[in-house]
């Protein structure tokens, strides 16, 4: 009996559980979803990400889908307050799941998903994710792993609505070995992902510190007037300033540690950075990615 009432009970939570999801308009009709700073809970129901969808006369264009079914859904209901227009394509800017999980809900709509080589490598059928093992199987719900339709090697453009979207892959390797940057040429709007963080630390686990300046770098090249990260805020020309500042600052820091022979042991403790430490999820990611960073500085040294 208690058995039953508790599946009763969770099954109502779920049913109700509200992303409580407000576009934000960044440019001419582009939106934003924006996730909260911190980390994947069933409190927040994945929402730490940023989502967001083009406007075009023929329908909209998603730029990542987000954590979950439940979300897409309640993403493709406030785009049809806008209009009642299908959604055309779904890009999804690396294989990390908080971005994508939303997928197999605008495939069931007809949307043609687009992504990276790294998603159809790294995303399979059956595997069970990180946003799975958070948030549970209740909350996790219709959410299901579906393939692409289409996948990026280096660039690609499509054109929806007369609207022209290009997407490229900037470095071999920044936040991940697969990160697309979709960009509107006409609004001079761009999409960077997890290559643009701010409001909070990024993690290196997958990537490369040298990569990812050199990501931002590309990116500020374009010198659009809206860039929008996967995580925080901050949306205009200077999105990139806070993580290029994190990443160099730690560059700069570790390699005059190697240089006076300090170890592995001991780096955490004297790459402190002390003026990032207002940063959310400072405690969490930031000692890991100085030992990411040493180890891939570390590595370059010895090839010279």
């Amino acid at each position: 009996m208690r058995s039953m009432i508790a599946i009763c009970l969770s099954f109502i939570w779920v049913q109700a559980f509200d992303y409580a999801l407000v576009p934000k308009k960044v440019a001419e009709d582009v939106y934003c979803f924006f996730g909260a700073p911190e980390e994947i809970s069933k409190e927040n129901g994945g929402n730490m990400v940023n989502t967001c969808f083009v406007h075009t006369n023929e329908g909209f264009v998603v730029i990542d889908s987000g954590p979950t079914y439940a979300y897409a859904s309640q993403a493709y209901e406030q785009m049809q307050k806008i209009a009642k227009l299908p959604v055309i394509y779904v890009i999804i800017t690396h294989d990390h799941d908080d971005h994508w999980q939303g997928n197999s809900f605008y495939k069931s709509k007809g949307a043609l998903l687009i992504g990276p080589r790294t998603y159809e490598q790294n995303v399979v059928a059956g595997m069970k994710t990180r946003m799975q093992r958070v948030l549970g199987k209740e909350l996790y719900g219709q959410t299901k792993i579906v393939t692409l339709d289409s996948v990026v090697d280096n660039n690609l453009s499509i054109t929806v609505g007369h609207q022209v979207f290009q997407i490229k892959q900037l470095t071999p390797i920044a936040h991940t070995k697969g990160d697309l940057v979709i960009y509107i040429p006409e609004k001079k709007v761009l999409f960077a992902g997890d290559l643009v963080f701010n409001d909070r630390l990024t993690s290196l686990r997958d990537g490369s510190i040298l990569g990812s300046l050199e990501g931002l770098k590309k990116i500020d090249a374009y010198h659009a007037k809206v860039i929008v990260g996967g995580h925080g805020y901050k949306t205009d020309a200077n999105a990139t300033q806070a993580l290029k500042s994190y990443l160099t600052t730690m560059k700069k820091e570790v390699i005059d540690a190697q240089e006076q022979d300090i170890g592995m042991e001991e780096i955490t403790k004297k790459v402190v950075m002390p003026a990032f430490k207002r940063m959310k999820l400072y405690d969490v990611l930031h000692k890991r990615n100085v030992l990411d960073a040493y180890k891939e500085l570390e590595m370059l040294e010895d090839e010279e």
